[in-house]
Order: structure tokens, then sequence, then C-alpha cells
């Protein structure tokens, strides 16, 4: 009896495309219903889903048609189709996972504040983009015509084409899966840096950086799919690589997930009762650094005050000329947080001005002093 491995390309794809969607549901429900603060990581995150959805889509049909299996085993007609399958495959895999990485990159850069590590989030990210493009660029084109991909196990003579050396692909592969892991072992790294100087409690800590470390976790099925690269040069193709489409999807897979768990701290604290902390919730920390800058922007209140000040002063020398000599009865006038007197007499009418303000709102301003 031929040995069968589609059953397990179909269940991993199943299992891996139905948490990655109820993660990705569970996002949506969060930023759109609890936070109100839809953004480009979550549109890019869906995009990535998307993609990944028609891989795995793909990766099931082909199980039907001949992946897992021998090519002794099938007709011609079969390996052309499952051929066909695993090109697309190769196609939604590379999208899918270029796009989770850059919506996991989005979502880290709401939260650091620090230059240093905003750029080293851009250089891995740009990195691992521009690797994952090349990759998918040469997966596209490594058959002239494309096409030529699968329908060369027709086993049709007439059929013209050539396919480019199998060398480059497996080099690009494991170039692509080394800045992968590179990438996710940055994005885990940095929440702890970053978490470590924070005031809080270390259970606070932990789950910071278990939420915000998260996505990491990719990182262990690119490390295992590794060993398996070189079977791309196997004869029995659709046999021989089942490996290499089985982690790439459980990698993709994880990605997601990861990346949309990260994000369902409000969630969590919905139902357990417990605080948002404030550090992991992006209007929070958005509304900060938005207040900041606003406060920056802003005038100290001891300049306004010498400006209203000095639209007082010449307002009460203008009223002292139309007033003369007249007596008048003092009184007593606020405006804002200014105050000033105007003084009557036998002689002279006199405006005296008072400055004062609220010592405790210009310190809340100013910061701790």
């Amino acid at each position: 009896m031929a040995v069968d491995r589609s059953l397990a390309v179909r269940a991993v794809a199943a299992v891996f495309l139905s948490l990655a969607c109820a993660a990705v549901l569970l996002r949506c429900y969060v930023r759109i219903r609890l936070v109100r603060g839809f953004g480009w990581d979550d549109i890019i995150m869906l995009l990535a889903t998307a993609f990944y959805i028609m891989f795995s889509a793909c990766m099931i049909g082909g199980s039907l048609w001949g992946t897992g299996k021998h090519f002794t085993d099938l007709t011609a007609h079969q390996s052309v189709v499952a051929m066909k399958y695993w090109f697309l495959c190769d196609l939604g895999y590379a999208l899918a996972s270029i796009l989770s990485k850059v919506s996991v990159c989005l979502l880290l850069l709401r939260v650091l504040i620090d230059p240093i590590h905003r750029a080293i989030i851009y250089v891995v990210t740009t990195i691992t983009v521009i690797t994952g493009c090349i990759f998918f660029v040469f997966c596209l084109v490594q058959c002239s015509p494309p096409s030529y991909f699968w329908t060369r196990f027709w086993g049709d003579e007439t059929i013209s084409g050539s396919c480019g050396n199998l060398t480059a692909i497996q080099v690009l592969l494991y170039l692509f899966s080394a800045v992968s892991a590179t990438f996710d072992l940055t994005v885990a790294a940095l929440p702890i840096v970053v978490v470590r100087r924070l005031q809080m409690s270390r259970q606070t800590k932990i789950a910071a950086v278990s939420l915000l470390g998260m996505a990491c976790i990719a990182s262990v099925a690119v490390i295992v799919r590794i060993p398996f690269v070189h079977t791309i040069k196997n004869p029995d193709f659709l046999y021989a690589t089942v490996q290499i489409a089985i982690w790439s999807n459980i990698e993709t897979g994880l990605s997601i997930f990861a990346g949309s768990l990260a994000t369902l701290r409000p969630l969590f604290s919905k139902f357990t009762g417990s605080e948002v902390t404030a550090r992991l919730h992006y209007n929070s920390v958005s509304a900060k650094l938005e207040s900041s800058r606003r406060c920056s922007r802003r005038p100290r209140p001891d300049q306004e005050s010498v400006t209203q000040l000095a639209e007082l002063t010449r307002s009460a020398r203008e009223r002292e000329i139309h007033m003369g000599k007249h007596s008048g009865t003092a009184s007593v006038h606020s405006v804002g947080d200014l105050s000033w007197q105007e003084g009557g007499g036998d002689v002279n009418t006199s405006i005296r001005v008072l400055q004062s303000w609220d010592v405790s709102s210009y310190r809340n301003s100013r910061g701790n002093v």
C-alpha cells in the first residue's frame, strides 16, 4: 500500500486556518467595538488573512488531487492539477507571510516610543519585506511561461517551456527563512527590553511581554522547516515536499494567530473584570502621546499671563484717560485666572492689576516639579 500524506496536509491546513480566522475575527471585534481604534495594522492583517485563506484552500485542494502522494500513484491530469495548486500555494504563502509581519511591525510601532527601538523595527521589517518580495517574484517567474510549472507533467512533448535552476529557489527559501526567523526573534526581544524598564508588577510585566512578544512563536515553525528545504530538488516533488508545505502553513497561521491574539487584552479584561493596562492599550497610549504633543505646543502659563497682563494694563491706561479726575467706587474684576482692582478716590482713578493663576494647574502642565 502506497504511503499517503495528503490527510496530514488537509488536517494541518484546516486546523491552523480555523485558529487564524477566529483570532482575526476577535481582533476586529476588539478594535471596532471595544477600543474603537481600527488601524492600518488591522487592515493589513485582514489582507494577510485573505491570502492565508487562499494558501490553505489551495493546500487542501492540492491534497485532494495528489499533494502528499507519489507521482507513480497519480495520473498525468492529477499531477498537473496538484502542481498548479502548489504553485498558487507558493504565491499565497509569500504574500500572507509578508503582510502578517508588516502588521506585527505596525502593532509594535503603536507602543514603542524610543527612536532606537522604532528604527530596529523599521530595519528588520524592510529587510523582511524586500526578501519576501524577491522570493514572491522568483516563484512567479521561475518557469517560462509560468504555466509550464505544472503543464510539464502532462507528458506531452509538444508543450514547450523551461524552468530556472532549483538551486536558486532553494537558496532564496533558506534566505527568506533566516530573515523571517530574525524578524520573529527581534519582535520577541524588544518587548522584553521595553517592559523591563516600566514601573509595574512582575505579573503585569510577564503579561505584557507575553502579549507583545507572542508573534514570535512563528519562528519555531520557520526553524523546524529549514532542514526540509532541500527536498524541493527531489524528483518526487509532491510527496517529498510535504514537510515544507505543512510547516509553511503552520508558520503563517501562527503568525496571524499570535499577531491577532496580542491585541485581545481588552477582551480578556472585559470578561475577567481586570483593568486594561494603559501601556498596552492603543487608545490610551495614543491619547497620552497626543496630549504630550499638545502640551509641548501650548504656551507656558507664565507666557499667557504676561500677554493678558499687558492687554489689561493697556486697557487700564485708556480707561484712566477717559475717566479723568472723577471719583469712583473701588471694584474687583476677574478674567480667567487673572484679577484686577479698579480703585476710586477723591482725586484720580487708579487701576491696580493683580497677577494670579492656579499653581497646581501650572505644576500639572509642567510635570512634577
